[in-house]
C-alpha cells in the first residue's frame, strides 16, 4: 500500500484539471464584436475585389477554353487538308500508272505492227518477174505505201 499511496496521489494531480468546471461560455459561440464602420467598409471592398479577382479569372479560363478549341479546329481542318492532298497524290499515282499502262499496249501495237510489215517486205511478190520491164518498174516505184511517204 505504500507504494500505491504516491501513485494514487499523482495520479489525482493530474487528472485533476480535467475533471475542474468548464465556463459558461465554452461550447457557445462568441458574440461578434462590434466593428468600426471604416473597418468594415474596407472589409467590403476586399471582398468585392476578390470576387472581381475570380470573375476575371473564370474570364481568362474561358477564353482559353475557346483559344484551345480554335487551335483544336484549325488543326483539325489542317490534317483533313494533308489528307485531301495524299488523296489527291496517289490518285495522280493511278492516273499515271494507268497512263503509263496505255503507253505500254500502243507500244506493244507498234512493236507488232513492226512485225508485220517486216513480215510483208520479206514476203516474195507474185507479180515480180511478170509482165514488161517498163510495167515491173512502175510497179516497184508504186508499190510503197501512200502513208508511208518518207520511205
Amino acid at each position: 500500500m505504500k507504494k500505491a499511496l504516491p501513485y494514487l496521489v499523482t495520479s489525482l494531480v493530474l487528472s485533476a484539471p480535467a475533471l475542474a468546471q468548464q465556463p459558461e461560455a465554452a461550447g457557445k459561440e462568441m458574440k461578434e464584436t462590434k466593428i468600426p464602420a471604416e473597418a468594415q467598409a474596407r472589409m467590403d471592398e476586399k471582398r468585392a475585389m476578390a470576387e472581381e479577382k475570380q470573375m476575371m479569372a473564370e474570364q481568362k479560363r474561358l477564353q482559353a477554353k475557346e483559344k484551345a478549341a480554335v487551335s483544336e479546329e484549325k488543326r483539325l481542318t489542317a490534317e483533313e487538308k494533308k489528307a485531301m492532298a495524299e488523296h489527291k497524290r496517289m490518285m495522280a499515282e493511278k492516273k499515271a500508272d494507268m497512263a503509263h499502262e496505255g503507253h505500254m499496249e500502243d507500244a506493244k501495237d507498234n512493236k507488232g505492227m513492226a512485225k508485220q510489215a517486216a513480215k510483208k517486205a520479206g514476203q516474195e511478190r507474185k507479180e515480180l518477174g511478170k509482165g514488161s520491164e517498163q510495167g515491173q518498174a512502175a510497179r516497184e516505184e508504186n508499190s510503197k505505201k501512200w502513208w508511208q511517204f518518207w520511205k
